[in-house]
């Protein structure tokens, strides 16, 4: 079967980029979180911030969690150059990022949670994020990766603001 001929390289490939985002030896001020899942960089990460927003109308969309974050990075380049994620729970949430007047970086993105359709409900595409296995200890870790490399930070907070709803 074709199938079956594709598994393997598949299977290989995929183990090796995992290994390639892991280390046993993690870099920076961070070095007490075991399971980051990439080298950890010194980088100064603020508070991270998460917000529930209820939606103002029925559909399978139950629920969207915001989280944002500002920092600074030593080198600026590289910041449009790496895929951000956020790995929160056993999800990455890709995160927006943009350069703030005064030098630092802002990241930001979204999770969605959905329920199940009924009749005459209004019915949004759920959007799938990719997973991850990492034993974060119940923390969140921000997450950058390219084709040629892989590091991660660890935000000095994270607080969990108040729910709101949506006009």
């Amino acid at each position: 079967m074709k199938f079956d001929s594709l598994l393997f390289p598949l299977l290989l490939c995929s183990a090796l980029l995992l290994l390639a985002c892991q280390s046993n030896e993690p870099l920076g001020s961070s070095a007490e979180h075991q399971d980051s899942p990439c080298p950890t960089r010194l980088i100064e990460l603020d508070t991270l911030f998460q917000q529930g927003v209820l939606p103002g109308r029925a559909s399978n969309l139950i629920k969207q969690r915001m989280y944002w974050l500002e920092g600074s990075l030593a080198d600026h380049s590289v910041y449009k150059s790496m895929d951000w994620v956020l790995a929160v729970d056993s999800v990455l949430i890709p995160l927006r990022v943009r350069a703030l007047q005064d030098g630092r970086m802002r990241w930001s993105g979204s999770r969605s949670f959905y329920a199940p359709v009924t009749k005459g409900m209004q019915v949004l595409e759920e959007t799938l994020f990719e997973s991850h296995t990492w034993n974060l200890k119940g923390q969140a870790v921000l997450v950058a990766r390219s084709e040629s490399d892989c590091w991660s930070a660890f935000p000095a907070a994270w607080v969990v603001k108040e729910t709101i709803a949506a006009p």
